[in-house]
């Protein structure tokens, strides 16, 4: 279940949509806990409620369907997952190490292999290998726990 908004976005309903088809069931009017609620209850073979955070979506699923096991979606956990990487870097920001300054003299690129499976001449292809090989060639030393990752020794 996911909200949806009608033209103008000034009136907003609930989606249902079954997991196994990805296809819409049915469209409620409103976001309100009881439609909900009511919906579920005639349908008590439902095992499964995939949902959002939202309050309404809770309430409405605990009371109408409570045989049924309550999850996020996929789309709502990488998003949070995401927003709590992005602060928690935020905050964090003054641990991180600036950038060591780059020499003024201009690097080569690196003449691709033979053997590489990704086209040459693509605009993002270029740029990817040349912060690989900036990497590759700035890796710190190996240590006494053992060699960097990467490194065959």
């Amino acid at each position: 279940m996911d909200e949806y908004a009608r033209p103008k976005g000034r009136v907003y309903g609930t989606v249902l949509v079954g997991v196994e088809t990805r296809r819409p069931v049915d469209l409620l009017p409103d976001r309100e806990a009881d439609t909900l609620a009511a919906w579920l209850a005639e349908r008590p073979a439902i095992e499964i409620v995939c949902r959002d955070r939202a309050p309404f979506f809770a309430e409405g699923a605990t009371r109408g369907a409570p045989q049924a096991f309550q999850v996020a979606d996929r789309w709502h956990l990488w998003h949070n997952l995401g927003e709590a990487a992005e602060k928690c870097v935020y905050r964090h920001r003054s641990c991180l190490r600036p950038a060591p300054e780059q020499p003024e003299e201009s690097q080569e690129e690196p003449e691709p292999t033979a053997s590489s499976p990704w086209p040459t001449g693509h605009r993002f292809t270029e740029r990817t290998r040349t912060k690989h090989a900036t990497i590759t060639h700035s890796s710190p030393p190996a240590t006494a726990s053992g060699p960097s990752p990467g490194s065959s020794g």
